[in-house]
């Protein structure tokens, strides 16, 4: 991504929401290290005194959590810092090129003209959107998510996908061992304050967990599908000329599917590195035909609307 479209998201806007998600995980986080992990622990308390089966629980459940929550960090950094790709600057890229690379594949839209965005003045290649808030063309384009100011393309596909995997992890671990300290201020005298930020957590912990669950199956559904979240809200629409139409499938079966989201080396899949391979600019693809189709004039230009980013929401 060019600095000029780092500074165009650095609005007071576009900051807002992942500042949000930057506070709900601290105040989560917190309330579970230091009312719950910490007892545990009973650091401070002498060595005579200290039960060592709360001890060594609290070392074992201390470690895979802070682990839970660097791996969701680190994959937040590298969506909001890296680049989901942006389109190509070569020359066959331009308005000037009558033909495309022999050597590039390009999507063809249902008129048969080859795909133009009027606001960066190139073609587009294949499964690439243009995106109003970043002001780029972003190669194979998932959606514009304002959660992690950027948009999930090619690029950083990977590490979204495993943003919201350590985040639906974390969430349930956090539930399943903190009910013991809700439990626990329950049934021993507590101080209220410390009884209201544990169910504090567990109720924020749990609204997470449940709305990132649900986000996590579409997301891992449209992964087993070959499909992005923008492929699928065009698959869906009650157009029935645009259902007519001849289509692309990029469902090439469900173990090369996954590899073309998480990498080639499974070992991998859920470490934040080794993204996947290639150049998003061609995909192996099925051409699927409902009706008969004529010859198209793929010299011509048509210019396609804009992403505007506001998918988010889809379920």
């Amino acid at each position: 991504m060019s600095p000029h479209n780092v500074d165009t998201r650095i609005t007071v806007a576009n900051i807002l929401p992942p500042l949000f998600v930057c506070t709900l995980v601290g105040t989560i986080w917190s309330i579970h290290f230091s009312l719950h992990l910490l007892p545990l622990l009973q650091i401070g308390i002498k060595e005579s005194q200290v039960d060592s089966a709360l001890h060594a629980k609290g070392v074992w459940q201390t470690a895979i959590s802070q682990f839970l929550t660097g791996m969701f960090a680190i994959c937040f950094a590298r969506c909001i810092l890296g680049s989901p790709g942006s389109s190509p600057e070569g020359s066959e890229w331009s308005v000037e090129s009558l033909k495309i690379a022999t050597s590039t594949q390009e999507t063809k839209s249902s008129t048969g003209e080859r795909r133009f965005c009027k606001w960066c003045h190139k073609y587009k290649p294949d499964r690439c959107h243009h995106c109003r808030i970043c002001k780029s063309c972003v190669l194979k384009m998932d959606h514009h998510c304002p959660w992690i100011m950027n948009c999930v393309g090619f690029g950083n596909h990977k590490f979204f996908f495993l943003l919201v995997v350590y985040g639906v992890v974390n969430c349930y671990f956090i539930l399943a061992t903190m009910t013991e300290s809700v439990q626990r201020s329950v049934s021993q005298e507590t101080p209220s304050s410390e009884r209201f930020f544990l169910v504090l957590g567990m109720v924020l912990a749990s609204i997470m967990s449940i709305l990132l669950t649900c986000f996590l199956s579409f997301h891992s559904w449209l992964m087993s599908k070959g499909m992005t979240t923008i492929e699928f809200c065009e698959k869906n629409l009650s157009n029935d000329q645009f259902r007519s139409k001849s289509h692309v499938s990029y469902d090439i079966g469900l173990y090369m599917n996954v590899k073309a989201v998480l990498g080639p080396n499974w070992w991998f899949w859920l470490v934040p590195i080794s993204p996947p391979e290639g150049n998003g600019l061609t995909f192996t693809s099925v051409l699927n035909v409902n009706n008969k189709t004529k010859d198209k004039d793929y010299g011509s230009i048509q210019a396609e609307p804009e992403w505007t980013g506001r998918n988010e929401s889809t379920p």
